[in-house]
C-alpha cells in the first residue's frame, strides 16, 4: 500500500511538471494578449518611469518590481498574482531566443536563487529591453542582454489572459 501512494505521488509530480499537461489543464480559459492589448500595459508601465523603489509599492510615490507589472496590467482592467514568485507560474515559460513584447523575465538577484525580481519586455529583437524596478534606480528600463541579467535569469514567461 505505502509503495503505490509513493509510486501514484510520483507520476502526479511527474505529470505536474509536464508543460503539456499544464497547457490541457491549467490554460482551458485562457489565451494571449493581442498585440494593441501589450501596448496598453507597456505604455502604462513607462508611465511609472523614474518613481522610487518601495517594497510592496504601487503607486507614484514608490514601486517594487512585481507592483509594477501588477499595476501595469490593473490598468487595462486584467487581474494578475501581486507578486512575483506566484506571477512566475501565471504562463507558460518560454526560451530566451522566442521573447516577444509583453513577456515576463525572472530573476535570482540574491544568494539564494530564487526567484525575487521580474521585469516586463518592452522591446524585442535585436536589442531586447525590459522595464522593471531596480531597487538602487527605481522604475527604469535595461537591456536584458548585460552580463549582470543574462547571469541572474531563472524563466521568461509568456504571460496568461483570463
Amino acid at each position: 500500500m505505502c509503495k503505490r501512494l509513493l509510486y501514484l505521488g510520483f507520476l502526479l509530480l511527474l505529470l505536474d511538471s509536464c508543460s503539456f499537461v499544464k497547457r490541457i489543464f491549467h490554460r482551458s480559459n485562457s489565451s494571449n494578449y493581442s498585440s494593441a492589448e501589450i501596448k496598453d500595459i507597456i505604455k502604462e508601465a513607462k508611465k511609472y518611469k523614474g518613481v522610487p523603489y518601495r517594497t510592496g509599492g504601487m503607486d507614484s510615490k514608490g514601486m517594487d518590481c512585481s507592483g509594477l507589472l501588477f499595476k501595469a496590467y490593473q490598468s487595462s482592467d486584467f487581474d494578475i498574482p501581486r507578486v512575483s514568485g506566484e506571477q512566475a507560474k501565471f504562463g507558460d515559460e518560454i526560451k530566451l531566443n522566442e521573447v516577444q513584447l509583453g513577456d515576463w523575465v525572472f530573476f535570482a538577484t540574491g544568494k539564494v536563487g530564487l526567484i525575487n525580481h521580474v521585469g516586463l519586455i518592452t522591446k524585442d529583437k535585436p536589442s531586447i529591453s525590459f522595464i522593471h524596478a531596480s531597487t538602487t534606480y527605481g522604475v527604469r528600463e535595461d537591456l536584458l542582454y548585460q552580463k549582470f541579467w543574462l547571469d541572474r535569469i531563472v524563466k521568461i514567461i509568456r504571460p496568461f489572459k483570463n
